[in-house]
């Protein structure tokens, strides 16, 4: 697989994150209480809550993602000189199924200190926005996954479709808690950033493999992959062997036997895409998810020609080969273990980076036999192409294409975003000017590893 182990992301919290936390029943019904007030006033949520924020998340390689929200009440529902009441809410759900768990957490749990699972050392007596942000952080961390900030309007379409999904599959909601965070999301909002909904690009395809091949290597993607499935099959760890043809296609017919994992992947392509969607600058890599969706939702989940089109989908064979040792040699590890699963995902991320920097390919023991997706209406793809047979006149395009995308001043050296957080240019090395970050903590994340070749050109 390279050169850290992806294990199953544990994109679930449960109760247990939350030992000793005081999340009684008065909690929940303090909260339904004012939901049903606004059943009956029928006004905006801002009416109820004064303020909310939402962060959604990348899923893994189960389709799992996380909405974290926080939901600050409205003086005029609390009683008069009292504190300022917030909660903070999780709901896990699956891209294509239902809702694995959901949590509710008072502010109380973060103001006295008493969520003792999760490292939310960052002291007593701050703000719930700033209990918010490092509560999101920890679970990036602990799930590999990464948020974004999103509007309600989104978060309810996504609450929604899932009960959709859960009321086609006969699936009930269970308990009062998570009933009544579901309810959160049917209402409607009067702000002008939270009444905003995803606009997905045009599918487009992206300009060859071995660019799809680092976007699914950036951190948010990291557990954006088949190992858990494979893991079942091989009953092996990540890197332990290195993939062959009987490897390749025992991992394609295993994926592929399955309708509930062949409907999961269009599901994740689809999320992957409105999730690039949340910042501005991503309309491109939204774009190329979309692109190779495309063939897999012509025909029912089941059908020959899905599970044909899933066969040669150049996704579902690069995340296969993330499992397996890609024999890429050794090369310096820049590595963050304060960050938990998102440092492993940084530090994949800058290993491959390198790697295509040095070789200009994919790893050497990777089996590949699809490429881009074709149009929809054109012919079929073959499927009988490899990445080592990459048309030779093409290189020089390459070159220039991975150097352009993935390598120097059009991207961040450790995330790979194109834009900085409010649109505009990177920030470049001002000692070399030949790399270039996000923010100026990506800038300090990269100078450990960046320093050795940093040069006063």
């Amino acid at each position: 697989m390279g050169k850290k182990s992806r294990k199953k992301s544990d994109s679930k919290l449960s109760n247990s994150d939350r030992k000793n936390a005081p999340i009684t029943k008065s909690v929940v019904t303090y909260v339904s209480n004012c939901l049903k007030l606004a059943d009956e006033e029928k006004l905006p949520i801002e009416n109820y809550f004064s303020r909310h924020r939402h962060s959604v998340s990348s899923c893994d390689g189960d389709g799992a993602f996380n909405l974290i929200s926080l939901f600050v009440l409205s003086p005029r529902i609390t009683s008069p000189g009292a504190p300022e009441l917030s909660v903070v809410t999780t709901i896990c759900m699956r891209v294509h199924d239902n809702i694995r768990t959901t949590m509710i957490l008072p502010s109380d749990c973060f103001q006295d200190g008493m969520l003792q699972a999760l490292p939310l050392d960052i002291g007593s007596g701050k703000t719930m926005d700033e209990y918010y942000d490092a509560y999101v952080e920890t679970i990036r961390n602990t799930t590999g996954t990464g948020f974004r900030k999103a509007p309600y309007a989104h978060c309810k379409k996504l609450v929604n479709e899932c009960l959709l999904r859960m009321k086609a599959k006969k699936k009930v909601l269970v308990g009062t808690e998570e009933r009544t965070i579901v309810r959160l999301f049917g209402l409607e909002s009067e702000d002008t950033f939270h009444q905003q909904q995803i606009q997905l690009p045009q599918p487009a395809p992206a300009p060859d493999i071995e660019t799809l091949w680092l976007v699914l290597n950036r951190p948010e993607h990291y557990f954006f992959h088949v190992s858990s499935d494979l893991h079942d099959l091989f009953g092996i760890d990540c890197g332990e062997k290195v993939i062959n043809e009987e490897y390749f296609e025992r991992s394609l017919d295993c994926i592929l036997e399955d309708e509930y994992r062949q409907e999961r992947l269009p599901a994740m392509l689809n999320h992957a895409a409105n999730w690039h969607m949340l910042e501005p600058r991503e309309e491109e890599v939204a774009s190329w998810f979309l692109w190779e969706r495309q063939p897999l939702v012509l025909n029912p989940i089941g059908h020959p020609e899905t599970v044909d089109a899933m066969r040669n989908s150049i996704i579902l064979q690069l995340t296969i080969n993330k499992f397996f040792d890609g024999q890429t040699g050794d090369l310096l590890l820049c590595t963050f273990p304060g960050k938990g699963n998102w440092g492993q995902g940084v530090t994949n991320y800058l290993f491959y980076t390198k790697h295509m920097t040095l070789t200009g390919r994919l790893p050497p023991a990777f089996i590949v036999t699809a490429s881009v997706a074709k149009g929809v209406g054109a012919a079929s793809n073959s499927g009988n192409s490899s990445s080592e047979n990459v048309d030779r006149n093409a290189s020089t395009d390459l070159e220039r294409t991975i150097r352009k995308l993935t390598i120097k001043k059009s991207s961040c050296a450790v995330c790979g975003v194109t834009r900085t957080p409010n649109g505009g240019r990177l920030l470049v090395c001002s000692r070399c000017e030949s790399v270039a970050y996000c923010c100026a903590e990506h800038q300090k994340i990269h100078w450990k590893w960046h320093k050795q070749e940093c040069t006063l050109e």
